[in-house]
C-alpha cells in the first residue's frame, strides 16, 4: 500500500483556508437567507423541510470546519481537512440538490472556488482528481435519480455534467500552477536566504577591513561607516551616522567638496590631526540623482609605510647586527689606545686636541653602534607592573645629571589620583623611550628654568594614563612631522635618526601608543604617550 507524505498546514495553508472557509460561510449564509427572508413558494420546492434543515446543518459544518482549521494546534494534517470539506460540501449540496429540484440544479457551481484551492494545495495530481471526483459522483447520481424519477428534463443533467467537467480542468490545472508557484515560492525563499548571507557577509568584511569605509549623501551626511573609518579619522566620541562629513573631518569635508565639483582632479594625502596617521580617501559615486551618494575609502598610508619599513628593517637588523659586533672590537681597541695616550706627559697640546677628537668620535660611532642594535629588541620585552610616578622621579634625577641639565629645567607634575598607579611595561623599554624623548626636549629647549615640562595625567579611558613631554624649542616644521618616526630621518648634523624610532618602536611592542600633538602658540614639541594601567593583582 502506497504512503503519502502528510503535508503540514502552515501559514499560508491556514491563510487560504480561511479565504474558502469565508467564501463557504458567506454563500450558505445567502442560502438561509433567501430561505427565511425571501423564500420560494414551498410548491418551487421538492421536500422543503429537508432543504431547510440541510442548509441549516451545511452552515454549522461551515462554521466548525472555519475553526477546525485556524486552530494553532493543528489536529488534522492538510489532506484529511481538505477530503473531509470536500466530502462534506458533496454530501450537503447533494442532499440540497435533491430536495430543491429544477431551482437549485446550478448549486454546484458554488464548488469551484473550494476545488481550486485544493488543487493548489495539494502536490499530487491523483490527490486533486480525487477530490473533483467525489462531488462528480454524488452530482451526478443525483441528477440521473431525479431525471429517472421524472422530476427533471435531460438539459438539467446535461448542466450538472458539464459543471462536473470543469471540477476536473479546475482541479488539474490548479494543482499544475500551484507547483510552479510553490517552487518559484522556494526559489524566491533560497535567493532570499543567499541575498541575507551575502549581506552579512559584505558587513563582516567591511566591518574587519583595514581601509575605512563611509557613505555620504549629496549634502555630505554620513549614512554609514565602518568602525575602521572611525578609528581613522579620530572622530572622537560623540560621532554617529547622521552627522556632516565636516563634524568628523574638516579637511576630508574639504576634499570631498572639491572632488565633487572637479573629480578629474588628483586627491592627495591628508595629514589627520592628534594622530600620526595620513590617510589617502578615494571616492566613488552611488546611485543617481536625489538618491545619489558617495562611497568614501580611506587607506591608511602610514600603515603601509609601517609594512614597508618592518620588511626593510628586518633586513637591515640582521645586516647591521653583525657589522656592529665586528665594528666594536676595533672600536674598543682604538678608545683603548687613545686613553693611554692621553695619559702620556709628553703628548703636545695639539696632538692633546686630535686626541679629544678621537675619543668624542669614537664615543659617537659606540652610541650608533648600540642605537643599532636596539633595532631588534622590540621582540625580546618582558612586561612587569610598575609604578609609573616612581619611575618618572627617577629617570627626571638620572638624566637631568646625565645630561648636565640645570636644576628646574624639568618640571615633573604627577596627578595626585596617580601617585600609586602601575602599568603594564617592559622596563628597559620605559627607561629607554623616556631618556630618548627627554633628550631630545633638552636638545632643542631653551635650556632654561621649566625649559620642559613632563606631565603624568589620566588618559581618554578609564584603563589609560598619559605622559605628556613638552619643551619650549621652536616646534617641528610642518613638513618633517610626517616623517618624524622614519628610522634615520634626522634634523641635526650629528644625529643618527634613531633615537625616536626605535622609542616608537618599543612602544608599540607593549601595545602602547606614542603621537605628537598639533602645534600650540608658544610651546615647542608635545609628545603623548598612552600607557595602560595595570590589572588588579588577585590574592589567591
Amino acid at each position: 500500500m502506497t504512503k503519502f507524505r502528510s503535508i503540514p498546514l502552515g501559514f499560508i495553508g491556514k491563510r487560504v483556508l480561511w479565504i474558502v472557509s469565508f467564501y463557504r460561510i458567506g454563500y450558505v449564509w445567502a442560502l438561509l437567507g433567501s430561505i427565511f427572508l425571501i423564500a420560494s413558494p414551498p410548491s418551487a420546492l421538492f421536500y422543503p423541510t429537508i432543504f431547510k434543515v440541510a442548509t441549516i446543518l451545511y452552515f454549522f459544518f461551515a462554521a466548525i470546519f472555519a475553526i477546525i482549521a485556524q486552530m494553532e494546534r493543528e489536529l488534522l494534517s492538510l489532506q484529511k481537512l481538505l477530503f473531509i470539506a470536500t466530502v462534506g460540501d458533496s454530501i450537503f449540496l447533494s442532499v440540497m440538490m435533491f430536495a430543491g429540484g429544477n431551482h437549485v440544479v446550478p448549486l454546484p457551481i458554488f464548488l469551484f472556488p473550494q476545488l481550486t484551492a485544493h488543487g493548489w494545495l495539494l502536490e499530487k495530481r491523483l490527490f486533486s482528481l480525487l477530490h473533483a471526483a467525489i462531488p462528480t459522483l454524488f452530482f451526478l447520481s443525483v441528477s440521473l435519480f431525479l431525471f429517472w424519477e421524472g422530476k427533471t428534463d435531460l438539459s438539467q443533467v446535461v448542466v450538472v455534467a458539464l459543471i462536473c467537467g470543469g471540477y476536473f480542468f479546475i482541479a488539474y490545472s490548479a494543482t499544475v500552477i500551484g507547483r510552479y508557484t510553490k517552487v518559484s515560492e522556494l526559489v524566491a525563499q533560497q535567493r532570499n536566504i543567499d541575498i541575507a548571507n551575502l549581506e552579512q557577509i559584505n558587513r563582516t568584511v567591511i566591518r574587519d577591513m583595514k581601509d575605512g569605509v563611509m557613505i555620504l549623501d549629496l549634502r555630505g551626511i554620513i549614512r554609514g561607516y565602518n568602525p575602521q573609518a572611525f578609528v581613522l579619522l579620530n572622530a572622537g566620541e560623540y560621532a554617529v551616522a547622521g552627522q556632516r562629513l565636516a563634524q568628523w573631518s574638516g579637511r576630508l569635508y574639504e576634499i570631498w567638496a572639491h572632488w565633487q565639483e572637479t573629480p578629474n582632479d588628483p586627491i592627495r594625502p591628508f595629514f589627520v590631526e592628534g594622530t600620526a596617521m595620513t590617510l589617502l580617501p578615494r571616492f566613488v559615486r552611488i546611485g543617481t540623482g536625489s538618491s545619489g551618494g558617495t562611497l568614501v575609502y580611506l587607506e591608511d598610508l602610514s600603515r603601509a609605510r609601517i609594512e614597508a619599513q618592518n620588511l626593510k628593517l628586518a633586513a637591515l637588523g640582521r645586516l647591521t647586527a653583525s657589522i656592529a659586533h665586528e665594528i666594536r672590537n676595533p672600536l674598543s681597541a682604538i678608545q683603548q689606545a687613545t686613553q693611554l695616550l692621553e695619559e702620556n706627559e709628553k703628548i703636545s697640546s695639539e696632538d692633546m686636541r686630535l686626541l679629544l677628537m678621537i675619543r668624542n668620535n669614537g664615543k659617537r660611532i659606540n652610541r650608533i653602534v648600540t642605537e643599532v642594535l636596539q633595532l631588534n629588541r622590540r621582540d625580546r620585552r618582558a612586561p612587569e607592573d610598575l609604578h609609573i610616578a616612581e619611575i618618572l622621579h627617577t629617570l627626571v634625577d638620572e638624566i637631568s645629571a646625565s645630561e648636565q641639565m640645570p636644576k628646574g629645567v624639568i618640571v615633573l607634575s604627577i596627578d595626585e589620583k596617580l601617585a600609586d598607579t602601575k602599568v603594564r611595561f617592559d622596563r628597559g623599554h620605559i627607561d629607554q623611550i623616556l631618556w630618548n624623548l627627554l633628550r631630545n626636549a633638552w636638545q632643542f629647549s631653551k635650556k632654561q628654568t621649566g625649559s620642559i615640562k613632563v606631565t603624568l595625567n589620566a588618559g581618554n579611558t578609564p584603563d589609560r594614563v598619559s605622559i605628556d613631554i613638552i619643551d619650549d624649542g621652536a616646534g617641528i616644521d610642518e613638513k618633517n612631522r610626517e616623517q618624524l618616526f622614519e628610522p634615520f630621518f634626522t634634523t641635526r648634523a650629528l644625529g643618527t635618526g634613531l633615537g625616536l624610532y626605535i622609542a616608537n618602536e618599543l612602544i608599540s611592542a607593549n601595545q602602547a601608543s606614542l603621537e605628537l600633538l598639533p602645534e600650540k602658540s608658544g610651546v615647542g614639541a608635545h609628545f603623548r604617550i598612552h600607557l595602560f594601567v595595570a590589572p588588579p593583582s588577585v590574592d589567591i
